[in-house]
């Protein structure tokens, strides 16, 4: 006769004496404050899903969004928002909201500018906004916010207010400087291997018409944002190891 025989779903019986199976319960499954989704924000000119992710507490002490692309041409932002989807998870009490490109079609098409030829990095609605040359790379747009893209990108940044925005380019290699959280720059430089430059947006005078100048300018007070330039070419092992660096910088990293 054998030593062990199958009983009930989830008890062994092994030698006349019965002792529960072993449940496998999963970490994430195991804690109730921990949350992920995935929500569709708007979309763009030309109809595709700008989409964020979020992973983290339900009700978060501090919020870190990584906005992994917004000229189309750039790509290794949006790599390093696409690791982080797959394979991080901030520390507990944290979120983290990670936005792989907010410009689908300038990324479909390979192109800086999205599908209506506007960078949407010049078309925030700022004193600064000029509209420029039409057909250049810099085209601020017909007017202030004339995208969709942008606007989407705003009312989803004021409905969220995050502590921390981390908005991925290339390749100019640095770490923008707003004056605005100078430890979370240095956090950043050290965390990334980067130095800390001024990235000038020459459109007129006053707030530069950029994603980080609008928020710093107008939403300063629930948070901060700041430009990250990758390299021309960092390696895929920098890319992905990208979003850990970024998220101990904010510190929601476990």
């Amino acid at each position: 006769m054998s030593g062990v025989v199958k009983a009930a779903a989830g008890v062994v019986v092994s030698m006349g004496l019965v002792a529960p199976a072993l449940v496998i319960v999963p970490a994430q499954a195991a804690d109730s404050t921990y949350t992920t989704r995935k929500v569709v924000i708007g979309t763009s000119h030309q109809g595709r899903s700008i989409v964020a992710f979020y992973r983290g507490a339900r009700q978060p002490e501090r919020v870190l969004l990584i906005l992994g692309q917004m000229h189309g041409d750039e790509p290794a932002g949006r790599r390093t928002a696409q690791h982080a989807v797959k394979r991080v998870r901030p520390k507990a009490g944290t979120g983290l909201w990670i936005i792989p490109t907010m410009n689908p079609d300038g990324a479909a098409r390979g192109t800086r500018t999205n599908a209506r030829g506007v960078d949407l990095n010049r078309n925030w609605p700022t004193s600064g906004w000029i509209r420029g040359t039409k057909g250049s790379r810099t085209y601020g747009g017909s007017k202030r916010a004339s995208e969709r893209e942008t606007r989407t990108l705003m009312k989803f940044l004021k409905s969220r207010k995050p502590d921390y925005i981390v908005s991925l380019h290339q390749p100019l290699k640095g770490v923008g400087t707003s004056g605005k959280d100078v430890a979370f720059e240095k956090r950043l430089a050290k965390e990334l291997g980067l130095k800390r430059k001024h990235f000038g947006v020459s459109q007129g005078k006053g707030t530069s018409p950029t994603m980080t100048g609008w928020y710093n300018r107008y939403h300063g007070r629930h948070g901060t944002a700041i430009t990250v330039e990758y390299g021309a070419r960092p390696s895929s092992g920098y890319v992905k190891g990208a979003s850990r660096d970024i998220m101990r910088a904010a510190r929601v990293h476990p």
